[in-house]
């Protein structure tokens, strides 16, 4: 039971972006998004990498980070996948946000910096990430009172340029 859970949530990511995205880079992005849950993982690049690169779709930016990251059907690559992560996050994607902040607490792809960890992990719970959320209180007690106050500079500074998620996302009333 307890394996299923990250099935579920998997299962539950994908319905949700199925169901919010319509257009025709969605349907494409929509295939991308099977594939790669089915371990189809060229085809998924195939699908993600233009949307990427051509549209700056924000989400296919985001999963091509998440599979440099972890290694998914190319040689896992933490400078890559923050490159993809940064894009996804300046476009307001909470998890690529959130995973950015985590890159920069643990210093790979970037340089270690819990300053600018703190400032991702504060856009990212601005933007409803709950785990963000978490990672804001953890990161807090590891800066010195100075480095604070800058982390919460800076988190205001991102949030107020990022801290919008994607239209293609955005609930409407």
């Amino acid at each position: 039971m307890i394996e299923a859970r990250p099935r579920m949530r998997s299962i539950a990511l994908i319905t949700v972006l199925l169901a919010v995205l319509a257009d025709d880079a969605g349907a494409d992005f929509n295939d991308g998004v099977v594939a790669l849950m089915t371990g189809h993982y060229e085809q998924a690049l195939e699908t993600f990498v233009p949307l990427a690169e051509t549209s700056e779709h924000a989400y296919a930016q985001y999963f091509l980070a998440r599979m440099y990251a972890a290694g998914q059907g190319v040689d896992q690559d933490f400078d890559v996948a923050a490159e993809w992560y940064r894009k996804a996050a300046e476009k307001g994607v909470g998890d690529a946000q959130y995973r950015l902040g985590k890159l920069y607490e643990t210093g790979e792809g970037v340089p270690g910096d819990m300053e600018y960890a703190f400032g991702w992990y504060a856009v990212a719970a601005h933007v409803g990430n709950a785990k963000a959320a978490e990672a804001l209180k953890t990161a807090t007690p590891k800066l010195s009172d100075k480095e604070l106050i800058e982390a919460k500079k800076l988190a205001r500074e991102l949030i107020n340029k990022y801290g919008v998620v994607p239209k293609s996302t955005a609930r409407t009333q």
